[in-house]
C-alpha cells in the first residue's frame, strides 16, 4: 500500500480563524499580533501583591525584544479584584500596549494553562515565589505540573512582594 505524504498548513488556518474572531470583536491590535506571530512576554500578576519591579521589567523588556506585553491577572476564588482598577491606571499612564487576562484560582495553574494554549510566550515574568503559591492551598500535584512549564519563568524579587 502506496502512503501519500499529508501537507501541513502548521497552524495556518487556525492562526486565521483567531485573527478573524479577534477582527470581529473589535480587536484589531490582537487580530494584527496574531497574523505577524509576534513574540509576547506574559507578566503574572495577582490581587494581593503587585510588584512594581516586576512591572517595570516586564514592560522594559518586552519593549526591548519588540513583544507584545500580556498580563495575566489572577484572583482567589471569590475575592473581588479590589486592586485592578489602581493597577488598569498605573498601567494606562505608561502608555504601552498590553492585553489583560482576568483569572481566578491558583497562580501556578493559570501560568501553566495560559501558557500552555499559546505558543508565542516567549517568557513568564513574576513577582516573587510567594506570588506563585497564591490560591494554590489544597492544590495536589503542582510540583510535576510546574516541571511542564514550556517557557522560561523569570522571578524578579526574591521573598515577599513589596507592599502596593
Amino acid at each position: 500500500m502506496k502512503q501519500r505524504k499529508v501537507f501541513s498548513y502548521g497552524g495556518v488556518f487556525e492562526k486565521l480563524m483567531s485573527a478573524i474572531t479577534f477582527a470581529e470583536e473589535g480587536e484589531h491590535e490582537k487580530a494584527k499580533e496574531i497574523l505577524k506571530g509576534r513574540k509576547t512576554v506574559l507578566l503574572a500578576l495577582s490581587d494581593k501583591m503587585f510588584d512594581r519591579n516586576a512591572f517595570k521589567y516586564a514592560l522594559n523588556v518586552s519593549k526591548r525584544i519588540e513583544a507584545s506585553l500580556e498580563i495575566l491577572y489572577v484572583s482567589e476564588p471569590g475575592k473581588g479584584k479590589e486592586n485592578l482598577n489602581d493597577f488598569r491606571a498605573e498601567v494606562e499612564k505608561v502608555g504601552f500596549r498590553f492585553s489583560l487576562v482576568l483569572k481566578e484560582g491558583c497562580m501556578k495553574k493559570a501560568i501553566l494553562d495560559y501558557t500552555n494554549k499559546r505558543n508565542e510566550i516567549v517568557f513568564v515574568v513574576a513577582g516573587s515565589e510567594t506570588e506563585l503559591e497564591i490560591g494554590c492551598e489544597g492544590e495536589k500535584a503542582l510540583p510535576d505540573l510546574w516541571k511542564g512549564l514550556k517557557c522560561p519563568l523569570v522571578i524578579v524579587s526574591k521573598g515577599e512582594a513589596p507592599p502596593s
